[in-house]
């Protein structure tokens, strides 16, 4: 790939950035995308005359990205993808917390967490082109390609029930690059978990059509009302950008959403034990959990006392002193 981005455009950028939610749960996943835990890269660099088509999507258990491209002409670009499903929802994938409300250890699972990474240069001219496809009757019959450029971008999160598109059509010349970048890591009992879509638009269009969009809707279902029951709140959306470039445009524009979502909020006693036996107490990491109470409960805290005396302690007789040792430093 030759291409050197060249004068800057206007630009717009978009934050975006919302906390205090917690939305692990019924919308953590793709719909009927069942993924498994991968790393997958991919790089590219094509140039050439002719006709080039190429089609990308990719779906982890909470994430998706298209990407697809067509026209024929002279074509120069190159693109970088990385995407990784760092874990899935399981049934070995879970958590304890104690509920507020009833006062009783409730078992959460934990969400599935991935990424998605994707930039693109490009500098693609559109011209007609014949091809003698095969013998006969083709060899003396070219094929003519005349395809106008076609550019599609689109991402989604479907945890934070947000996308963010763009597309170039009709183009006669299409030159810039584009950025992508979308996160999602579910809350546990220990952190917060992060919601986060980039995409970054630097686009020079001749004699096309660009649009661009982003959405972001009520992630979370409304059981209150029956409207939306079960369903994620599609109608009246937090944010619906559309912008719509016709003809010669020069277009920068950077989109961020950022979204914190909280950890599960819980409180225990001093002592967890009131019911039931200390070491039976549910924990992912029962050390660190627990581990300063866990010697009073496994008598470490003695031992380790009796064994810094002196002069040494005898722990078969009486802990407190006897006739023996009462006079003794």
């Amino acid at each position: 790939m030759r291409y050197v981005k060249g004068k800057a455009a206007s630009g717009l950028i978009l934050l975006l950035v919302v906390t205090g939610l917690s939305l692990a749960g019924t919308y953590d996943f793709n719909p009927n995308q069942e993924s498994v835990k991968h790393r997958h890269d991919m790089t590219s660099d094509v140039s050439g005359t002719g006709y080039a088509m190429e089609y990308m999507k990719i779906n982890t258990n909470n994430l998706s990205m298209l990407e697809y491209a067509h026209g024929s002409g002279t074509m120069d670009y190159a693109d970088i993808l990385y995407d990784e499903q760092k874990s899935i929802v399981s049934s070995e994938n879970y958590y304890w917390i104690i509920d507020l409300t009833t006062g009783q250890w409730k078992k959460k699972y934990g969400s599935a967490n991935s990424a998605i990474t994707y930039t693109k240069q490009y500098d693609n001219i559109q011209s007609p082109s014949a091809f003698a496809y095969g013998t006969g009757w083709y060899d003396s019959h070219p094929v003519v390609y005349n395809s106008l450029l076609k550019d599609k971008n689109e991402i989604k999160s479907y945890q934070e029930s947000a996308s963010m598109h763009r597309q170039v059509e009709y183009a006669r010349a299409l030159k810039g690059d584009i950025a992508i970048e979308i996160n999602c890591t579910g809350p546990n009992d220990l952190a917060d978990g992060k919601g986060f879509l980039k995409m970054k638009i630097d686009d020079d269009v001749t004699s096309g059509t660009l649009h661009i969009g982003e959405l972001l809707t009520m992630p979370m279902k409304n059981a209150i009302t029956p409207k939306f029951k079960d369903k994620q709140g599609w109608k009246d959306a937090i944010i619906e950008i559309d912008s719509n470039y016709i003809g010669d445009f020069q277009v920068q524009k950077t989109m961020t959403l950022d979204i914190k979502k909280a950890k599960s909020t819980w409180g225990e006693d001093w002592l967890p034990c009131c019911s039931g036996g200390f070491f039976d107490i549910p924990s992912r990491n029962f050390d660190k959990d627990f581990g300063s109470q866990k010697g009073i409960f496994d008598c470490t805290c003695r031992n380790t006392s009796i064994s810094k005396m002196m002069p040494a302690w005898n722990t078969t007789m009486a802990q407190f002193p006897t006739e023996k040792y009462q006079y003794m430093a």
